[in-house]
């Protein structure tokens, strides 16, 4: 077992359907966490829910929902779906319901992706 299987398993992320996505590559993996954690994303979404602008909410969650699923970030994902959703119904206040689950889940992926 690698030491990114092993960290997948502890925080309960999908590492086989994950690493098949990959192509079996984990050094690709590895990058596309670090890309992850850089590029901001999940800053924008608390912003853009702070400001009260669900179009940019929506955006940032919807793009967010894609970059889980791809990387097996499974309960951060669900959490995305379940937030995306009443943002395209335009329910802003429901999405940010979501919130203190989504800050959980997405510092558990942090500190999962620290440890690499």
């Amino acid at each position: 077992m690698t030491r990114i299987e092993a960290l997948y398993g502890k925080y309960g992320m999908d590492y086989p359907a994950t690493i098949e996505r990959c192509a079996g590559d984990e050094e690709m993996l590895a990058e596309l966490l670090s890309i992850f954690i850089a590029d901001g994303g999940f800053g924008s979404l608390c912003a853009a829910l702070d400001s009260g602008d669900t179009e940019a909410a929506f955006r940032a969650a919807h793009a967010l929902k894609g970059s889980t699923g791809m990387l097996g970030m499974t309960r951060l994902y669900i959490v995305l779906c379940d937030m995306t959703e009443c943002l395209r119904r335009g329910d802003i206040n429901s999405a940010r319901a979501h919130r203190d689950s989504a800050k959980r889940e997405y510092g558990l992926v942090s500190e999962m992706i620290e440890c690499i």
